[in-house]
């Protein structure tokens, strides 16, 4: 990482309730398909950088949490999407967690290889096929013309599609933080 890692016995205030998020509660829970604290105590992935600017930090561990934890799309096709982000950008940290996490949502090693070549994996549900062409196509285009639009949101719904494209561009903004960071997965993995 391109920045020191912060100690947890020399945090801020701030810095601690941020810290506390990653190290108590649903993130850190037994089954949990990946954690953002090594086994000293310190942040791995995104909180490890958020840390250093705790107001960001806990707005965007915010989004965050609600991605991963308030969404109404199914565990499968939000990982989907989270896998295809991270693929577009070799993000090694989101593919790190979030290949475990797809697999705990029932992506099985054949899904994550086609996802990995951006294919169709097969037997996807309607709403999983359309969360990868949508995802897909922003990725590719920055937007959807009026026929894919209408598509999306006929299957996902209108918020469906919400969440999807804050999904895409959540991921997209954590790729982009974690490359110039240069925050890898944990050396373990």
């Amino acid at each position: 990482m391109r920045i020191d890692d912060v100690d947890p016995a020399t945090m801020t205030g701030e810095q601690r309730e941020l810290y506390d998020i990653y190290t108590t509660g649903v993130r850190v829970a037994p089954g949990s398909p990946f954690t953002l604290v090594d086994t000293a105590g310190r942040l791995l992935g995104p909180p490890a950088i958020w840390i250093i600017n705790p107001v960001f930090g806990k707005a965007l561990q915010q989004i965050g949490s609600a991605v991963r934890f308030g969404s109404q799309l199914p565990a499968r096709a939000r990982e989907i999407a989270i896998l295809l982000v991270g693929h577009h950008h070799d993000s090694a940290f989101e593919l790190y967690a979030h290949e475990r996490a797809g697999a705990a949502a029932g992506l099985t090693e054949a899904d994550l290889a086609a996802l990995a070549e951006r294919k169709e994996p097969a037997g996807l549900s309607e709403m999983e096929a359309c969360v990868l062409r949508t995802t897909v196509r922003i990725l590719d285009a920055g937007t959807l013309d009026d026929d894919e639009f209408r598509a999306a949101a006929t299957t996902l719904g209108e918020p469906g599609l919400l969440e999807l494209t804050t999904i895409v561009g959540y991921y997209n903004m954590v790729a982009w933080q974690l490359a110039i960071f240069d925050v890898q997965p944990p050396a373990s993995a």
